[in-house]
């Protein structure tokens, strides 16, 4: 297979998606010179002053053409590194550079902005724009011809967000893109265009004094640091927001009424973090794409019920006849059936007919029924592929958002979400809303060691927040020694019917009974950390990596090192797997 090259980022080359050996530095060079001017013919002398700046050595030519040959050979190079006089060039296509994807989608995205088709804008720039991974071939940005081509890749970059940030205020979704926006403005704060999005964007989002402080800032930094004022463009639409003027308002939505029958359970008012993973599900609900099904899978505690219904909310506009939360499981945690699901739906989204008695009839009566709307289905915590595959509708506009402890790969056609624990930023952010920002800056040491005994879960964090919350007189000090002892920790983290034994209990029943043995074998490790080495002696030597590897698949253990076979069980967890092989002795 080609390999592939990735600029907009560090300098990056792939073959079947493995990382390939770019050689040493000079050579990288070279290859980062070609690759900036692809398509173009680099002088021979060029290449050499971007490897030996104004040090060439008397042999730099002869130098350049082994590593020429070096790049052709290992990279599969010899039809595309051609020798053209007075230099090389290097002939890419665009599934090959990202640099050249990038360019090509900013290209059709403007050609759509020209012609009024804004859905088709937005999604072309949109897509260009998520190529980039962070600044370009930042090591070798020394290097003058480099350097000169970062800079006009990041204007490019910079025009390209802008005609996305005015397709997408063009089509209503100021609030999917007012925090970005304000990002970036921070990031380039006297790009007037860009400001003017930021400024409509905070407007119609009803923020409009933030809109008038970010004019009023800018202004005073042109003047203060340019001598100049802001451009017409600027103060025309600071004296429109001042007017409140018409021509203003986001234009009217798909549908002229939010959905009329939301079900949703209520969004987390402090919910935290998730960038990212919001990011990805709503790429996937895109309009003028077939919504597939999202799956978003993660350990117990990890937050994917509440990121669902998160982002189910942030949906609601796009779903015009209803939002639904259906629970697949009861309330002792065994999984329902398909028929009295499908009923349960159809019952609540006013179907009138009485319903077939196969469970077959019932599911096609179902999907013939949605067909016809456009709903949006929260399937929360699936227990099997089978159960999420006949609930999915077979055609038409619903949308559906699947939870589950596990990947769904045997469900055709998803997009599957990954959910970890949070890093420790976003962790302490949780718990800096959960208790108060003074509370945690009286004493950050004791909020980052409770982080480290508590884990970095949204549930057990939400947890401790809330333990720490109806108790003013409790120090974080105090409470993390807590925390940090084994004996008191299952304890501590428990507030009326929610707790970590109850989570845990959880993650057992759907263990068959050797993984539920092995689970509470695996209580009698000291540290969360451990060793294939040191899980064999407990689970038998030639079982112990079947059971280990049906574990992690159902998220109880994670693999922090396939090579070294090292893997971490949640502390938590097993602690109450100790505390439940106790109990089984006699």
């Amino acid at each position: 297979m080609d390999v592939e090259f990735a600029i907009l980022g560090p300098l990056e080359a792939r073959r079947d998606a493995a990382q390939v050996d770019l050689g040493p530095f000079k050579r990288r060079v070279i290859l980062a010179a070609l690759l900036v001017r692809i398509n173009n013919v680099v002088p021979v002398s060029s290449l050499i002053e971007a490897a030996w700046a104004d040090a060439p050595p008397r042999t730099a030519q002869k130098n350049l053409q082994v590593y020429v040959a070096a790049l052709r050979k290992d990279l599969g190079l010899r039809d595309d590194l051609l020798y053209v006089p007075p230099g090389y060039r290097l002939r890419l296509p665009a599934r090959r550079l990202d640099m050249v994807s990038f360019t090509e989608s900013v290209k059709s995205g403007r050609r759509a902005l020209r012609g009024g088709d804004m859905r088709t804008a937005r999604r072309l720039l949109g897509d260009a724009l998520d190529l980039w991974r962070g600044d370009p071939l930042p090591d070798l940005t020394h290097v003058p011809l480099v350097a000169a081509e970062v800079a006009r890749l990041g204007d490019l970059r910079l025009t390209a967000f802008e005609d996305w940030a005015e397709a997408e205020l063009d089509l209503g979704h100021h609030a999917r893109i007012v925090d970005v926006l304000t990002e970036w403005a921070r990031e380039n704060p006297f790009r007037e265009r860009l400001r003017r999005c930021q400024m409509l964007a905070l407007y119609r989002c009803g923020r409009q004094t933030e809109a008038f402080a970010e004019f009023e800032g800018l202004r005073q930094a042109l003047t203060r640091e340019l001598g100049l004022r802001p451009s017409p463009v600027l103060e025309r639409l600071y004296q429109a927001i001042l007017r409140g003027d018409d021509d203003l308002d986001p234009p009217r939505p798909e549908y002229d009424t939010v959905a009329h029958m939301s079900m949703l359970p209520r969004d987390l008012a402090d919910f935290t973090g998730r960038e990212q993973q919001i990011g990805d599900i709503l790429d996937a609900f895109e309009e003028g794409r077939l919504n597939p099904p999202v799956v978003l899978y993660g350990p117990a505690g990890s937050g994917k019920t509440s990121l669902a219904v998160h982002v189910a909310h942030r949906l609601r506009t796009g779903f015009r006849d209803g939002q639904l939360f259906v629970a697949l499981r009861d309330a002792s945690g065994a999984e329902r059936t398909t028929a009295e699901i499908v009923a349960e739906v159809l019952r609540l989204t006013g179907f009138g007919v009485e319903l077939p008695e196969s469970p077959e009839e019932r599911v096609a009566t179902y999907r013939a029924w949605l067909a016809e709307r456009r709903f949006l289905l929260v399937l929360d915590d699936a227990a099997t592929p089978a159960q999420v595959r006949s609930l999915i509708p077979g055609t038409g506009n619903s949308g559906v958002i699947v939870t589950s402890r596990r990947r769904l790969d045997a469900v055709e056609s998803v997009h599957h979400v990954a959910l970890g624990a949070f890093d420790r930023s976003e962790a302490l952010e949780l718990l800096r809303g959960l208790v108060g920002d003074r509370r945690v800056a009286a004493d950050p040491v004791a909020a980052r060691r409770l982080l480290t005994a508590a884990g970095c879960s949204p549930m057990t964090i939400r947890l401790a927040g809330a333990r720490l919350a109806a108790r003013p007189d409790l120090s974080l000090a105090e409470f993390t020694a807590r925390l940090a002892d084994d004996r008191l920790l299952l304890n501590e983290l428990t507030v009326g019917d929610r707790s970590l034994r109850a989570c845990a209990a959880s993650l057992e029943r759907d263990l068959d009974p050797s993984a539920h043995q092995a689970l509470r074998s695996l209580g009698a490790l000291p540290d969360e950390q451990f060793t294939f080495g040191e899980a064999a002696p407990l689970l038998g030597p030639d079982r112990a990596q079947a059971l280990l590897d049906t574990l992690e698949e159902a998220q109880v253990i994670e693999v922090e090192s396939r090579a070294d076979a090292v893997y971490r069980i949640p502390r938590w967890v097993r602690l109450f797997a100790r505390e439940s092989a106790t109990r089984e002795r006699p």
